[in-house]
C-alpha cells in the first residue's frame, strides 16, 4: 500500500490537495496544521483511495472517509479526544450517503439521494437522523443507554493509519 499526504483528497483530480512528502506529514502530525492521509493501491494516481484520514495535530481528531468505486464519499467517521479519557479517541459520529442506482461517475455529497447520520456521546446518548433528498421531513430518533464501549479506541500514532481506515459500526441504535 502507498500513503499519500496533503490537506485532503481531491475526488475529481484523484490526488491529494496540496500534496506533501512523508517527512512533511510527520512534522504536521505533531506540530500542525492538520493533514490528510489517503491509502491508495496504485501510487501513480487515477484511482480511488481505500480511505482518507483527516488528522488534527497530535491526533486530537481523526476523520475517516470511505469511497465508492467512483470516488464519491459513502461513509465518514468522526473520532474526538475527550478531556476525561486522555490517550483515547471516541467515535462520536458516523454518516452514510446513498447515491442513485444509475451512478456512472463521481458524485458530490449534494448528489446523494439519502443519508443517515448517527451522533454518539460517551454517556450513552445517541441520535439517528435519516433524510431523503427532496423529502420535506427527516426522521430523527434519540436513544439513551446505548452501549458505546466499543467507540473508545487508543489515540492514533504516526503511521497507525490502517487501524482508523477500518469499517466499523459499533453500537448503532435501531
Amino acid at each position: 500500500m502507498t500513503y499519500r499526504y496533503g490537506r485532503d483528497w481531491h475526488p475529481v483530480l484523484r490526488r491529494p490537495i496540496q500534496e506533501i512528502s512523508e517527512p512533511q506529514a510527520r512534522k504536521r502530525f505533531t506540530g500542525g496544521p492538520s493533514l490528510s492521509v489517503s491509502r491508495v493501491t496504485d501510487p501513480s494516481g487515477g484511482l480511488v483511495p481505500d480511505y482518507t484520514l483527516t488528522i488534527n495535530p497530535a491526533g486530537m481528531y481523526v476523520g475517516a472517509v470511505f469511497y465508492d468505486s467512483f470516488g464519491s464519499q459513502v461513509k465518514h467517521y468522526h473520532f474526538y479526544e475527550q478531556a476525561d479519557r486522555p490517550g483515547e479517541l471516541f467515535l462520536s459520529g458516523l454518516t452514510v450517503h446513498v447515491y442513485p442506482d444509475e451512478q456512472t461517475t463521481w458524485l458530490s455529497l449534494r448528489d446523494s439521494k439519502a443519508h443517515t447520520a448517527f451522533t454518539f456521546r460517551p454517556d450513552g446518548w445517541a441520535r439517528s437522523y435519516f433524510a431523503i433528498t427532496g423529502e420535506p421531513v427527516a426522521k430523527v430518533e434519540e436513544f439513551t443507554d446505548v452501549d458505546v464501549s466499543a467507540h473508545w479506541v487508543p489515540m492514533i500514532t504516526y503511521g497507525d493509519w490502517d487501524r482508523f481506515g477500518e469499517h466499523r459500526e459499533p453500537g448503532l441504535p435501531g
